[in-house]
């Protein structure tokens, strides 16, 4: 799967260092804070299912396997194991938008951590976003993008009123791109602000790092704790009404359900 990376917004520095500071000041209060997400001892099943569950978009939340058998494209949602340690990566949940060669010709994977809202307004950290996007919360994706922007919607394709996004990422129903498209179509009423989700910087991964971050750990009570895929609805991606690691403790709480059947 090749998807090209498509070029971005840059962002107020002065915005972006008060944003990193404020995320930080996040990331140390979360480490202290327990899960409230429980693991089940039974091995996943590794065919896609739906799960019978409380909401319709839980419902419709595929199960793409864990550890080594996980499924990895664009447009899965790549769920943190409990024991994940990593300064962005623990608690958290990635949409993979991108699967293709970098600058050196290395495989690489890129992807959006969709649950790490920063303080500010993509107005705040970009100002030539304008209009009924401008109170969009920026979220940050990642540690690597030399502090730019990217966004992503669900208003894109043959039928959307976005336009010069490219085509769509995997089977997710998202699309990257078209700011300006974007900014007249919410403006003009035509799609709605919760559609559209703005990310400065992204996470890139090697293969041999992915090979060495999918490697299960045995917890103390002897249960097999991996990084799960997932396949979600595009309204859980592009939520912008969630609090650090929320998405995550759902996903796990959804892998749990599954895994008891």
């Amino acid at each position: 799967f090749y998807y090209p990376f498509l070029s971005s917004m840059m962002l107020s520095p002065y915005y972006l260092l008060l944003a990193l500071l404020l995320s930080l000041c996040n990331d140390i209060a979360s480490a202290f804070c327990p899960s409230n997400d429980v693991m089940s001892s039974s091995r996943p099943r590794l065919s896609p299912l739906s799960m019978a569950a409380s909401n319709d978009i839980s419902s419709k939340i595929r199960f793409l396997g864990s550890g080594d058998d996980a499924i990895i494209r664009p447009g899965v949602v790549l769920v943190a194991p409990a024991h994940e340690y990593d300064h962005f990566l623990m608690k958290s949940a990635v949409f993979v938008y991108a699967i293709g060669l970098d600058e050196n010709e290395d495989m690489v994977i890129r992807g959006v951590i969709i649950d790490h809202p920063t303080a500010f307004t993509i107005s705040e950290m970009s100002p030539n976003v304008m209009g009924s996007l401008s109170d969009n919360l920026m979220f940050r994706g990642g540690r690597s993008g030399a502090d730019s922007a990217m966004l992503l919607h669900s208003a894109g394709g043959a039928d959307g009123h976005v336009k010069g996004t490219g085509e769509m990422i995997g089977s997710s129903g998202i699309y990257e791109g078209g700011v300006v498209s974007a900014m007249e179509a919410a403006d003009a009423g035509l799609a709605n602000p919760d559609q559209f989700k703005f990310f400065f910087n992204y996470m890139q991964f090697r293969e041999n790092e992915l090979d060495d971050m999918f490697k299960g750990v045995v917890d103390d009570d002897g249960k097999l704790d991996e990084w799960v895929s997932l396949e979600v609805p595009p309204e859980y991606v592009l939520d912008c009404d969630v609090e650090r690691g929320e998405m995550w403790s759902k996903f796990r709480n959804t892998i749990r359900e599954i895994r008891q059947g």
